[in-house]
């Protein structure tokens, strides 16, 4: 039954996950299926390459913060001393909202994006971004790493390495293997995936808002794309000129995901 379960989550995985893989399917394909009266060209080429950014995005931040929180996570139950001293800096940027923490790292480079055209351009939004993502998921995914595998390292049996005279360095590379800690890294792993989707969402939706099309030169987002055709629900009731799917179909797309992530993390608290 239980494997039975595991399959089925991870076929729910697969179908949710669907839009960041469709996204790579050049648009062409999808013309001659969807209707230009429903969907035009243009808008269908936007939504696909938002989505591809999205997965570049996803996939950059998650490999970047997990070597960071897994090095910082190790070195904290290492060093008793650096690791207090981490956790109050990290206590300090937890405190400060991750929309703004974008937006702090994006305004210095923003000039820049705008004025430069071309893969330099694109590179520094994604390294801007995606430094920004890992500076907001670093206090939960550090200290959820670091909890368990002290919790693992003042059990009974880590006694008996000591006594056997293995350093902690030692012990605590044996501790990183066990299942335990595979669990809790993938839980890390999709709670950063999942935290870094709302941060992109929400950072291209408040920059589209208030800075237009030159907001995001380089960085399109879903969110951005959402916030350009938001009055196509907020006008369609009283004109009827707009296509209220413009503004649906990114948001479901944007939900699945979601949930794909949500069942990965809920799937690995349980097998923790």
């Amino acid at each position: 039954m239980k494997k039975r379960f595991k399959v089925l989550n991870i076929i729910l995985v697969i179908i949710f996950i669907s839009p960041l893989l469709l996204s790579w399917i050049p648009y062409q394909y999808f013309e001659s299926v969807i209707p230009a009266s429903f969907l035009s060209g243009d808008y269908l080429n936007a939504l696909l390459t938002s989505f591809q950014e999205l997965s570049i995005t996803l996939a950059t931040a998650l490999v970047f913060a997990m070597l960071i929180s897994v090095f910082l996570g190790y070195i904290s139950v290492l060093s008793m001393k650096v690791g207090r001293f981490f956790q109050n800096l990290l206590n300090a940027v937890e405190s400060v909202p991750s929309i703004l923490i974008a937006l702090f790292c994006y305004a210095p480079v923003s000039g820049a994006l705008v004025s430069v055209k071309g893969p330099t351009s694109t590179v520094l939004s994604l390294a801007v971004f995606v430094a920004a993502a890992t500076v907001t998921v670093l206090p939960e995914a550090v200290r959820s790493i670091a909890i368990p595998l002290i919790d693992l390292y003042n059990r009974k049996y880590s006694v008996s390495f000591r006594s056997y005279g293995f350093t902690k360095n030692r012990i605590l590379n044996v501790l990183m293997k066990t299942a335990l800690m595979k669990d809790t890294l993938k839980r890390v792993a999709a709670g950063i995936l999942l935290k870094t989707l709302v941060l992109d969402t929400s950072f291209g939706y408040v920059i589209q808002v208030g800075l237009g099309a030159t907001g995001t030169p380089q960085h399109t987002s879903p969110g951005a794309l959402i916030a350009a055709n938001r009055k196509a629900i907020i006008d369609f009731s009283s004109t009827g000129d707009f296509n209220p799917w413009l503004f649906w179909i990114p948001s479901l797309m944007l939900l699945a995901v979601s949930i794909a992530f949500l069942i990965i993390l809920n799937e690995a608290k349980e097998e923790v």
